[in-house]
């Protein structure tokens, strides 16, 4: 299907996976299926928001007139309208009241388009309740315009690999699982504590026939969006509230964006467990090994905070301007440090959950029932919450309800109020800094509360009415405000930023390219090219390659083929024509490798020159057949599109800068370049300034990084070593200096993910001035 869209599709997701899908590259609007069965809208679109601004893509909304029970229809000929399961009729589906509040719910999220999926006519002819109300959305958008941009101060991280999904939805009969039948792990819990403190009982969307949960109360407004730990810096900066709400795993490039986003302002709220797996620790706070075992309540602001029970503490260590926040006697339970503009927060509690469980388990997911929380929030992380979430609050209103905050500019907003109860509540609208100069009402059609179906069909009591100080049940209200004297700032616009220098990636023993780079959720920022080594194609048929091209393509990932670990004379592959039948057995399998470069899409083969020949083949006839190869090889494929490299080898003929140049000029080709070796370099360390010099009188496009290994006897065994471990760093710098607009291609062994990062940053840290 993609193929035949041209990969240019709209994705409605189901669940909160919508980070992934994006990563994709294929989508060009997503969505969320609202109401039905399925889960809190807010939620939904926390995470569709965080994905769509990372990977630039629009979202839109839409709301279903179908929840568990059956679906709204305004139909004559509709049947089994008392049936509980499977039926339509004005009284089953979700209420005109959810519908209409799930759409302006989506208008003010930012949306590029809303609606709804259907029964919009009666018999296909009138316009039923359910098209009047999107009709009437139309009028209000002509007549108000756009709404603002939609205020979420609060970005909210889960790592990467989490897999974290909503603790019940449609799709399972079971409680708590993540990539949909694993079972939550301790940090997953924290997750859903942390969104319920936003967004208070959104497990209970689709569970109730009163379809309470499916647009939560707010005590702090709609504030959030998601985001998972491959977020760029960029990005994170758009946000002046970071809370890590999961355990992130060890990554040194997570520990230098995390760090990075609080030295230019942001506000980073994390937990003991994730604060260990940042190898530098953040702003000098570092988590020990010890921890402490606490009955006492922890004092906070004077006040003593009860726990169900003893706290799990972990060590911190942390500089001496450092607050202590919170205390659990004598022990450090919260602290704070001011750190360049931004500050983090740090709780000493490894996840801030409680150790046991709080409830009966099994937990049994029912409908008409509330889910029980095994490992809820502690209390006083609860209470610190409270104040980081107030802090970036612009609005107050009566926390049983709704409130959505969208920025028109110069101290304009507009703010949307819902209400998920079926009686009138109390509201007025509060500013947490300035006052307000004017409010006028945007109002909206309310015909709807008129018709059969406006609530579900288990609610009998009336709900009430709109006045200027109550807003009725089932409602929503939006104004415009405009303040003065308000102490706020706008973050300046920020732009995407790219990395100047990007290099290539050598792969080894992998058995697929795009496993590898899912792998490495950020490769994209790094890297724009990988090389494979020449038995990944040799060893597998076109109609496989033909598969996996179509992924590779729409990455616009970039490949090399490397050849060098395959010339090692016998028993692989010669370039020299010493014996005529494994000679031709090579240069069948060279050709047979370009063909299938084709079908990869790859356009860069790396080969390398080799060990001269012991017996009756001098070194002339060597060279000789040497450039025959490589000119009849260019020409195969010039026809081909393909560049050939000739990789710098140590201990081949020549290995020399000097005799590598003079091969290069007699080949004579202009699809035939040289890429030297860092290390070789590094080796040859009498002559790196006449080396320098020849180089600079060629084409190099491509440079191999890697730093010489020495043993103790300081003899060359490995040529492999990441760079960044190469302790004559001045040296190496001098070198990559000189060629600061050709590819790097790293061609370390790392031992970790980290050690890759290391390496590309430390290139980019040499780079950063050229």
């Amino acid at each position: 299907m993609g193929n035949q869209l041209g990969n240019k599709m709209s994705t409605l997701v189901s669940l909160n996976f919508g980070h992934y899908f994006l990563k994709e590259g294929i989508y060009s609007l997503i969505g969320a299926e609202t109401a039905q069965g399925l889960p809190n809208s807010q939620i939904y679109y926390s995470f569709i928001r965080g994905a769509g601004k990372q990977y630039g893509v629009s979202w839109f909304g839409n709301a279903s007139v179908w929840n568990r029970w059956g679906f709204k229809t305004y139909d004559t000929n509709a049947t089994n309208i008392d049936e509980d399961y499977s039926s339509g009729g004005p009284l089953k589906g979700t209420s005109l009241s959810l519908l209409k509040r799930l759409m302006y719910n989506h208008l003010m999220y930012d949306c590029l388009a809303v609606g709804f999926e259907g029964s919009m006519r009666i018999d296909n002819s009138a316009l039923s309740p359910i098209g009047k109300i999107q009709q009437s959305a139309v009028k209000w958008s002509e007549k108000y315009g756009d709404t603002g941009t939609m205020y979420t101060p609060v970005a909210i991280m889960v790592d990467f690999f989490s897999g974290w999904t909503f603790p019940r939805h449609l799709y399972s009969r079971q409680a708590y699982k993540v990539w949909g039948n694993l079972p939550y792990e301790r940090s997953n819990y924290f997750t859903d504590g942390v969104l319920d403190l936003l967004y208070p009982g959104y497990q209970d969307a689709s569970y109730y026939k009163d379809e309470r949960g499916f647009i939560a109360p707010t005590p702090y407004g709609d504030i959030a969006d998601c985001l998972m730990t491959d977020a760029p810096l960029w990005m994170l900066k758009q946000y002046p509230v970071l809370i890590i709400a999961d355990e992130i795993q060890r990554s040194s490039e997570t520990n230098d964006k995390l760090q990075a986003y609080v030295k230019d302002g942001g506000h980073l709220v994390i937990t003991s467990a994730s604060l260990k797996n940042m190898p530098n620790g953040i702003s000098g706070i570092y988590v020990g090994e010890t921890t402490y075992t606490s009955a006492a309540a922890i004092t906070y602001k004077g006040k003593k905070i009860p726990e169900t029970e003893k706290d799990t503490l972990s060590q911190l260590t942390y500089p001496s301007h450092a607050t202590i926040l919170q205390k659990s006697d004598t022990i450090p339970a919260a602290i704070e440090v001011n750190s360049g503009k931004g500050k983090v927060t740090v709780l000493a509690s490894p996840l801030g959950i409680t150790e046991q469980p709080q409830c009966e388990l099994p937990v049994l997911v029912k409908e008409e029932q509330i889910l029980a929380k095994p490992f809820p929030v502690l209390n006083h992380g609860k209470t610190l919450m409270d104040d980081v979430f107030s802090s970036v609050q612009l609005f107050r209103t009566n926390p049983e309800l709704s409130m959505i905050t969208c920025y028109k500019g110069n101290n304009e907003y507009t703010v949307l109020i819902s209400n998920d109860k079926w009686s009138s509540k109390e509201f007025n609208i509060s500013p947490k800094t300035g006052k307000i100069v004017s409010i006028n009402e945007l109002s909206t059609d309310l015909s709807e509360m008129k018709a059969i179906g406006f609530t579900p069909k288990v609610v009998k009591q009336p709900v009430g009415k709109n006045t200027r100080n109550t807003i009725a049940g089932g409602n929503v209200r939006i104004f415009n405000i405009k303040l003065q004297d308000a102490n706020i700032s706008v973050i300046p616009k920020i732009t995407p930023n790219k990395t100047k220098h990007k290099g290539s990636l050598v792969l080894r023993n992998i058995s697929s390219i795009k496993e590898e780079i899912l792998q490495r959720p950020t490769f994209f920022e790094h890297y724009e090219r990988v090389v494979v080594d020449w038995r990944y194609l040799y060893n597998k048929e076109k109609n496989v390659l033909q598969q996996e091209a179509g992924w590779i393509s729409r990455q616009k990932l970039k490949i090399s083929v490397d050849l060098t670990s395959g010339i090692n004379l016998y028993p692989d592959l010669r370039i020299v024509n010493n014996d005529e039948l494994p000679y031709k057995k090579s240069m069948d399998a060279i050709r047979n490798v370009m063909d299938k470069m084709i079908v990869l899409g790859a356009d860069v083969l790396l080969l390398s020159t080799q060990r001269t020949i012991e017996n009756n083949f001098t070194l002339e006839d060597f060279n000789k057949s040497l450039k025959t190869t490589f000119v009849e090889l260019a020409d195969y494929a010039k026809d081909r599109n393909i560049q050939l490299v000739l990789k710098q080898e140590y201990s081949r003929t020549p290995s020399s800068i000097g005799d590598l140049k003079k091969l290069i000029e007699d080949v004579n080709h202009d699809n035939f370049t040289l890429a030297p070796s860092l290390a070789l370099l590094l080796l040859d360390e009498g002559n790196i300034k006449d080396n320098i010099s020849l180089m600079r009188k060629m084409e190099i496009n491509n440079f191999v990084v890697s730093g010489p290994a020495k043993d103790i006897h300081q003899q060359l065994w490995n040529a492999n070593l990441p760079l960044y471990k190469f302790q004559d760093k001045e040296k190496a710098e001098r070198i990559i200096k000189q060629f600061a607009d050709v590819e790097f291609i790293m061609d370390g062994i790392y031992k970790s993910l980290d050690e890759e990062y290391l390496d590309i940053k430390n290139i980019n840290a040499i780079l950063a001035d050229q």
